[in-house]
């Protein structure tokens, strides 16, 4: 049987975000199964389907009229619902948010298909065929063994950092640092400027340090040494950090929003607390940095958990199972 032959549409000139480490997974996990081709613009022949992998940066001229189906890769749902959080620039993401959902309800519904991550963006896609494809990580490149004489180092990894939850960390430790001076707090990834100097003004106190991006190198060590990966989103679609920092050895803390808690199961597998909630967040960080046996046993049992359910074959079969479907319908 010959092999599907697939032109992945990716421009890595405007992804900020986790959409290059997917692009990254893909071509791994479609190695010698899929002949997959990562190109700028869509083709005009020479393939079999189109993958969109990132709606945000698509136009409507991408996927319109297309002589092969197209599918697309939807990575969140924060397009899909105006949710108010504290930040700087909270106006101003009101104010977008409405252009925003045009745009991605546009693009969904001139695909053939929709490939989400998690249920939590699943069910924001009305009308199309949704597949739900898990994620993937490469558990030994990221592995390290869960001791206990980790940094007291939290990591927050992601642009974006407001909508992540830097606010509630920041109100939440100011509440323990009394108790805990050695704390600190590293954001990795390229931040706006209007944000680093807001959460140096109401982080003042704290051992708060803005990083700016780091090769794959530089991150996994950073993971390597760090106590928890922190991701305490108003919305989020899955939590692709949290994941690579459980693979690390990391106690993953995330709020319930979006598709954090199909990848942590609080108090199994890592530490779940309400987005916003900085008196929950503050008192289970408290218990986990004075209790050795808590923290050893959240690495643990995180690293099991990302290690059976992110693995390249379950990614690898449930793409191929769309891509098949697709052009099965197609005729």
């Amino acid at each position: 049987m010959s092999l599907i032959k697939v032109a992945a549409v990716h421009r890595p000139g405007k992804a900020r975000t986790g959409v290059t480490t997917y692009a990254a997974m893909l071509k791994t996990a479609l190695a010698g199964f899929a002949e997959m081709d990562f190109l700028t613009r869509p083709p005009q022949s020479g393939y079999d389907l189109i993958h969109i992998i990132d709606i945000k940066h698509a136009s409507l001229a991408d996927v319109k009229n297309r002589a092969v189906p197209v599918i697309a890769d939807l990575h969140d749902y924060y397009w899909a619902e105006r949710r108010y959080f504290p930040g700087p620039d909270a106006p101003l993401r009101w104010f977008m948010s409405g252009e925003r959902k045009k745009h991605y309800q546009e693009i969904i519904q001139a695909t053939a298909a929709v490939v989400v991550h998690s249920m939590a963006v699943a069910r924001h896609v009305q009308g199309k065929k949704v597949f739900l494809v898990p994620l993937a990580i490469d558990f030994e490149k990221f592995f390290a063994e869960p001791n206990q004489n980790r940094e007291q180092l939290i990591l927050l990894v992601g642009r974006d950092s407001w909508r992540k939850g830097l606010g509630t960390l920041i109100s939440a430790l100011k509440m323990i640092t009394a108790d805990f001076p050695g704390v600190r707090v590293e954001v990795v990834g390229k931040e706006y400027l209007h944000t680093r100097v807001w959460a140096k003004i109401i982080g003042l106190g704290l051992n708060l340090k803005f990083i700016g991006e780091l090769s794959q190198e530089q991150l996994k060590a950073k993971y390597q040494k760090a106590q928890i990966v922190y991701l305490g989103s108003w919305q989020e679609g899955f939590g692709l950090s949290l994941a690579e920092g459980m693979a690390a050895g990391c106690i993953a803390v995330g709020s319930t929003a979006g598709g954090i808690p199909e990848l942590v199961e609080d108090g199994i597998s890592g530490i779940l607390f309400t987005a916003g909630d900085d008196l929950e967040l503050s008192a289970k960080l408290r218990a986990l940095l004075e209790t050795a046996e808590l923290r050893q046993k959240l690495s643990i049992s995180g690293q099991r958990r990302v290690k059976e359910m992110l693995t390249m074959d379950k990614m690898r079969e449930a793409l191929l199972a769309a891509y098949r479907e697709v052009l099965k319908l197609a005729g």
